[in-house]
């Protein structure tokens, strides 16, 4: 019956707002590691740079680039956002029991970063983007670019097998149990629906200029979103602690707000172009 209950649609977007804002959060924290590792590493080989709020620039001419610059500046951030990733699926088992909302962030900050890495070793390698850089640089060989692809194929497809315990079990902070009667609405407006939403809104946020990462990093992480669904739906039913009184469906204030000041904070403040000599 407690489930039975819960499977309202007042719940079903109190689930879709909790989860698009931890989506919000994650998406712009990962963008900006990337973002302000590229500043910092470009500093390190004295290169005056500029940023805004969706690009760095490199004042030097073409030829004073050389392979160490690239190398560094173009795959630093990239394995930095992969380390934080690690970080937070960590996090995330260390409150797994619990049913604190916050866990939808580590999960939704974890799922972006590994895409965002395994993701442009695929996307970025073949279109010669972000990463691919380096490996342009390198002179790698076809066959080599087509290895670098298949490893970050088969790291997409890690991150859907490795993240299909945590999806499931950030229902306790809804549901008490997980099973075949609820699971559709709770996968539906805790992944897909601000899947959607926060794509939608990551776009507007980078309006004017919709970057490569931006019009084409969704696509894979669709994919690992497809496969998880299709893997968790395959699940036995999942109980959680049923000795505690059901969890309240609220919203989550602190996490909404937070990713509102995020996004209008930094999209006002990153505006105009700040430069470094």
């Amino acid at each position: 019956m407690e489930t039975i209950q819960k499977l309202s649609r007042k719940n079903f977007w109190i689930i879709v707002l909790n989860s698009t804002s931890a989506y919000v959060l994650a998406y712009l924290l990962v963008f900006y590691i990337n973002h302000f590792i590229k500043v910092v590493m470009a500093s390190m080989f004295h290169i005056p740079v500029g940023f805004d709020w969706d690009q760095v620039y490199f004042y030097i001419e073409g030829y004073q680039w050389t392979h160490d610059m690239v190398t560094t500046i173009f795959s630093a951030g990239p394995f930095m956002v992969l380390i934080f990733g690690v970080i937070s699926l960590g996090a995330f088992f260390s409150l797994r029991e619990e049913v604190a909302r916050v866990k939808i962030f580590f999960i939704w900050f974890t799922l972006i970063a590994f895409n965002f890495f395994f993701g442009n070793l695929l996307i970025g390698n073949i279109f010669t983007k972000g990463i691919g850089y380096v490996f342009q640089w390198a002179f790698f060989s076809d066959t080599a670019r087509v290895v670098v692809a298949m490893i970050g194929f088969f790291g997409l497809g890690l991150t859907a097998l490795v993240m299909k315990k945590p999806i499931l079990f950030s229902a306790n902070s809804y549901f008490t149990s997980i099973k075949e009667k609820n699971f559709p609405f709770f996968f539906t407006a805790q992944i897909i629906v601000p899947f959607i939403i926060g794509n939608i809104i990551s776009i507007f946020y980078f309006f004017p200029r919709i970057l490569f990462q931006e019009r084409y990093s969704w696509l894979s992480l669709a994919v690992v979103l497809l496969i998880l669904f299709m893997s968790i739906n395959e699940q036995e039913a999942v109980m959680f602690d049923t000795d505690d009184a059901p969890p309240p469906v609220i919203i989550s204030k602190v996490m909404v707000v937070l990713a509102l000041v995020l996004y209008v904070g930094l999209r006002l403040a990153l505006n105009s172009k700040l430069s470094f000599f």
